[in-house]
């Protein structure tokens, strides 16, 4: 494709006004050609603050305009699965925000769909865009580290006011340009589909899948609410396909002010990868005592935030790759939806691998 890319975004909420539109209207290969919103206040905002001319409550009337090349569904959790269904349906590429669903057979049925249609669909993962994502997935795949035995993950952040529906108490820190999230989007299990697990282990999980290449065999998790309606603090420990173990331990309790933690230790046979997320700091050491520490990303480069957009441009113009594939999508939604089971009956939870099998 030689022409500029027609996209379509839907939802107008904070997310997509603060990243994603701004991401699309730089880029020189994507043409914004309309917005989608439910909310007419919202959908108003967006078209004032952006120009944008043409603008739908119902995304169905976007997906059917002939206007799009693609969509971008930047939409509450629950909704994910009726909508990027309906776009593929009209044969447009897909960009959704993560968690991609929130069952793994709607997400194995969207995934044969976009096949069947030869349509692109990313995920709104966007650490992966990183060069230490890069450099940390070619040492654990590549086996600098020899045989994967085990995976700690921590990820500790600022989000217990979203779970409250208190969204105004972060203003300061996210200095939202157009709107902010409504106050059940996070915090209505109906349509978040839960706390952390949904919103931040999803990002993580996601990571671990992607650097080693292999998927979860069986998860047990414990989960704590405290006294919201979703989770606020989880701890899981799981078991990968090939036999190594990992842990992945999250809390949405810090405070504005307090720095947050997204790390990952690889450890294998020949030494182990420690990859700091939102510091930008990555190591490798040798089971022999070298310590190979890279170059640290600069605050730009911690999180690309148009990368995610601009992958599904150039895929659909026919150049590039994503770093965000559904197929890795699916297999995180299967691992918290395991994570969910498992803290519903109090016991762990097998994954069988004929069950991610569609995924590869």
């Amino acid at each position: 494709m030689n022409r500029r890319v027609r996209i379509g975004v839907v939802g107008t909420g904070w997310w997509a006004t603060q990243f994603h539109l701004p991401a699309l209207l730089s880029n020189p290969w994507a043409e914004v050609t309309a917005l989608a919103d439910p909310s007419s206040d919202r959908l108003e905002r967006g078209v004032r603050h952006f120009g944008i001319k043409k603008a739908y409550i119902d995304a169905q009337d976007l997906f059917a305009s002939g206007l799009v090349d693609a969509v971008v569904i930047a939409t509450p959790h629950a909704t994910h699965y009726s909508l990027v269904k309906a776009a593929l349906e009209q044969n447009l590429h897909v960009l959704c925000e993560k968690p991609f669903v929130l069952e793994s057979r709607q997400g194995y049925e969207l995934l044969k769909l976009a096949r069947e249609r030869s349509r692109h669909v990313v995920v709104g993962y966007t650490y992966q865009f990183t060069r230490h994502a890069r450099i940390a997935r070619e040492m654990v795949r590549q086996g600098k580290i020899g045989e994967l035995l085990f995976v700690s993950g921590l990820f500790a952040s600022m989000v217990e006011a979203y779970y409250r529906g208190d969204t105004r108490e972060y203003d300061s820190v996210f200095h939202y340009p157009v709107s902010h999230p409504e106050p059940r989007t996070y915090s209505d299990p109906k349509l978040s589909g839960g706390g952390q697990a949904q919103t931040q282990i999803s990002h993580a999980m996601n990571m671990v899948f992607w650097v080693t290449g292999r998927r979860p065999a069986e998860v047990h998790a414990f989960m704590a609410n405290r006294d919201l309606a979703v989770d606020l603090i989880d701890a899981i420990s799981y078991r990968f396909d090939n036999g190594a173990l990992g842990t992945m331990g999250s809390t949405g309790s810090l405070r504005a002010g307090q720095p947050s933690q997204q790390e990952f230790r690889y450890y294998g046979t020949k030494g182990y990868v420690t990859q700091e997320l939102i510091h930008g700091k990555l190591s490798f050491c040798s089971n022999d005592g070298d310590i190979e520490t890279l170059p640290d990303l600069t605050p730009d480069e911690v999180y690309p935030a148009g990368a995610v957009s601009a992958s599904l441009i150039d895929l659909i113009r026919g150049v590039g790759e994503t770093m965000a594939d559904a197929g890795t999508a699916v297999t995180t939604v299967a691992f918290v939806e395991a994570a969910y089971r498992s803290v519903a009956t109090r016991t762990p939870v097998v994954i069988p691998p004929a069950v991610l099998e569609s995924t590869a």
